[in-house]
This record gives structure tokens, C-alpha cells and sequence, in this order.
């Protein structure tokens, strides 16, 4: 499958629907090569913008996807439009209805020992017939990483999702993936919580209007210094653009 992707302060965000980015995971784990999704919002691009090894890092994943508003506004303003939000949240619990069909398994990695627990059960409720062949939280040492990799490696699922937060979710994955030998690891971020029921989503409106961000604000005020990060990205790519008018004068 060719690839179009739109860059945004340098990175490639893939330019594909959820639709799109299913029949992508489809064909991965067809293949059995190990594989890495970034799920991108304007924080994370900004921090790669800021920050060169973080920015190598996500040069490295197979596949950006667009999770935020921000991400969407920053591509119809440079010109290259992406076709809509594919949110972490969104992506694994349309995957999990796509893997339960196929027969794939899958392992959970992240959050706090009762959460990750309670977000299993509660998925498992909803597909039965999905294979979950393991799971562990996200509170290990260093010292204890080689062999949390190695026990997801012996179980063999076709898709991991790591639960860590950015960029400690996005490091295991890249330090690991062909220890690990998983055809797909995506960062989901906080979405074990939402999937436990500990953190509720924005209501569906705020989702469409691009105000999920101000939702967890208000819910979970010392977020602000993260929230901080969307008027500097805005900031960014314009700044980017007005270089590149100037560029092709």
C-alpha cells in the first residue's frame, strides 16, 4: 500500500482514514514483520519539533496517524488536508471488533495494575470471542523492561498496545519491537483509562468541534503545562509556512 502522508513541522502524518488504517494493520499483520503506529497529536508533534531525538524517533515508526484537532487544523493550513482524526481511543476499540473477526490476538501494556485488569474485562464483555493473551502494567524499572519484552515475545500477539504515555511508550516499542516480534504495537496513551471506565471521554459534540482538549482541561486541571504545548504549536506551523512563502518568493 503507497503511503501519502502530509508534513507537519517535519513530521510525515499519514494521510488515510480509520478505515484505511485498519486495512494497513490488516496487511501488517498479514506480513508478521514487526511494525510501529505513533497515534499524533499537536503535543507530540511539537515535542519532536523541539526536541532532535524524540524527532528521530518518530522518523523511525511505520505509520503517524492524525489523533487530534490541532493536527487536522495544522494540515488544511499548510494546504495538504488529512482526511479526518484517527484517535487512539477511536483506533482500538474499532480494532478490537476487526481482530475478534480475524482471530487475532492481542496483549495490553500499561497503566496501573487494577486499570489495565478492569479495561480487559470491560473489552472482554463487549467481544467475547476476542483472544487477549496477556497483559502487564505499565509501573516496571528499567531493570525489569528486558524481561516484560521477552514475556510479551513468548506470547505471540498480533498487536500490542502500550498504555505508557508519550514518549515512554513510544521508546519501548522502537527498543523492543524486533525483540518482540509483534506485527503491530501502537501507543494508545491514557486509553486504558477511558477503556476501564477511571476517565470518561469529551461528550460527542465537544469530539466534533475539536474541543476534547479543553474537556480534560476542565476535568483535570494540571494538565494545563501540556495544554500550554497547542498555542505554541499553532505558533509553530505558523511560523513553518510563513518560511516556506518566503522560500518559494
Amino acid at each position: 500500500m503507497k503511503m501519502q502522508t502530509t508534513s507537519i513541522l517535519g513530521v510525515r502524518v499519514a494521510r488515510m482514514d480509520a478505515r484505511q488504517v485498519l486495512d494497513w494493520i490488516r496487511m501488517m499483520v498479514g506480513e508478521k514483520t514487526p511494525r510501529q503506529i505513533v497515534t499524533a497529536n499537536a503535543e507530540i508533534i511539537y515535542k519532536a519539533y523541539r526536541e532532535e531525538e524524540f524527532d528521530r524517533l518518530l522518523k523511525t515508526a511505520d505509520l503517524v496517524t492524525a489523533d487530534g484537532s490541532g493536527v487536522l487544523w495544522a494540515s488544511r493550513f499548510i494546504g495538504k488536508p488529512l482526511p479526518e482524526r484517527v484517535a487512539g481511543i477511536d483506533l482500538v476499540q474499532q480494532l478490537f471488533a476487526l481482530a475478534e473477526q480475524e482471530g487475532w490476538s492481542l496483549y495490553f501494556l500499561g497503566a496501573q495494575q487494577e486499570v489495565v485488569e478492569k479495561a480487559v474485562l470491560n473489552v472482554l464483555s463487549n467481544h467475547n470471542r476476542l483472544r487477549i493473551v496477556g497483559y502487564h502494567h505499565g509501573y516496571f524499572s528499567q531493570e525489569e523492561t528486558g524481561r516484560v519484552a521477552a514475556n510479551i515475545c513468548k506470547v505471540k500477539p498480533d498487536i500490542l498496545l502500550v498504555a505508557m504515555g508519550v514518549p515512554r511508550q513510544e521508546q519501548f516499542i522502537r527498543q523492543y519491537k524486533k525483540e518482540m516480534q509483534v506485527p503491530v504495537s501502537i501507543g494508545v496513551g491514557g486509553s486504558f483509562d477511558v477503556l476501564a471506565g477511571v476517565a470518561r471521554r469529551a461528550p460527542h459534540w465537544m469530539q466534533k468541534s475539536g474541543l476534547e482538549w479543553l474537556y480534560r482541561l476542565i476535568k483535570e486541571p494540571w494538565r494545563y503545562k501540556r495544554a500550554l504545548q497547542l498555542p505554541k504549536f499553532v505558533a509553530a506551523v505558523f511560523q513553518n509556512r510563513r518560511k516556506d512563502k518566503l522560500g518559494s518568493n
